[in-house]
């Protein structure tokens, strides 16, 4: 059952995050090399498929976009009207085709095999991780057997995580590469993933417990006060964090990995993962 407090929390959350998403980077959104790397695999279907039906989870603009320029039947589901608003205000363009559904991906106000098409950019990361089996098991219910599933996440295993000591040297020696927005999400991360913010019970790290810990970091003269722009994420978000290896585990009871987007050379983003899935029979 879903968890109120919780769902209150995380929609106060997106009302900030979905004003600030136009200055975001990657990987907190799509980036231009996943948004080519599904385009292909959209056009490969749509020369096979007609009259599709695709379900975006959230109101993700960037997959709004690359929807609307083949002008395809699009139903995205989200549970904050608030949020959907300021994300549909980036949109660029506009689909006649687009329906908007205020809802729980929990509990999907869908019939079975509804869409041949889903697309999603870290959906999971607003939902609890005692949740992800029950999440991951709703898409497979209102995909089609012959559909597929665009799916986007950040992620970073234990062994990728550093101590908030490491994170404090590598601004000390390396302040310029945290100017790089790429490179200080992918520290960010990092760092939540590591043993002085990780909680392994939940699978989560909040980004205000590091932007605290940065605050105090320069208060004591340990880093320069630029570090309050270039180290602080200035966003009250918990998120919840696995690897790879963890996505592929669950997802694997439902799903086969069709294809893979090849990493992208820039650090900063290694953490990201784009994948097509496609339903096991």
């Amino acid at each position: 059952m879903a968890d109120k407090k919780f769902i209150k929390k995380m929609k106060q959350s997106w009302v900030e995050i979905a004003e600030k998403w136009k200055s975001y980077n990657y990987p907190v959104k799509p980036s231009p090399m996943e948004i080519n790397f599904f385009e292909k695999e959209l056009k490969e279907i749509i020369n096979k498929k007609k009259n599709i039906k695709v379900l975006i989870l959230g109101a993700t603009p960037e997959f709004r976009d690359l929807l609307a320029k083949y002008k395809l039947e699009v139903c995205l589901i989200d549970n904050n009207k608030t949020s959907v608003k300021a994300m549909t205000s980036l949109v660029k363009r506009r689909n006649k085709k687009e329906k908007v559904v205020i809802g729980d991906w929990l509990k999907m106000p869908f019939k079975k095999d509804s869409f041949d098409l889903v697309f999603s950019d870290s959906a999971q990361d607003n939902i609890k991780f005692k949740d992800f089996n029950g999440f991951f098991n709703n898409v497979y219910q209102v995909l089609k057997p012959e559909g597929y599933w665009f799916f986007g996440a950040a992620n970073v295993e234990k062994s990728q995580s550093i101590s908030f000591k490491r994170y404090i040297k590598e601004y000390k020696e390396n302040p310029g590469n945290f100017k790089d927005s790429r490179n200080f999400i992918s520290y960010f991360f990092k760092v939540g993933r590591g043993p002085d913010f990780y909680k392994p019970k939940t699978k989560s790290f909040d980004f205000a417990k590091i932007d605290q810990k940065v605050k105090i970091a320069v208060k004591r003269g340990k880093i320069p006060a630029k570090a309050l722009e270039n180290a602080c994420f200035h966003l009250n978000y918990k998120q919840v964090l696995i690897g790879q290896s963890e996505f592929k585990k669950m997802l694997k009871k439902n799903f086969n990995i069709l294809k893979e987007m090849k990493k992208d050379r820039h650090p900063g983003m290694k953490i990201k993962w784009a994948v097509v899935l496609k339903p096991k029979k």
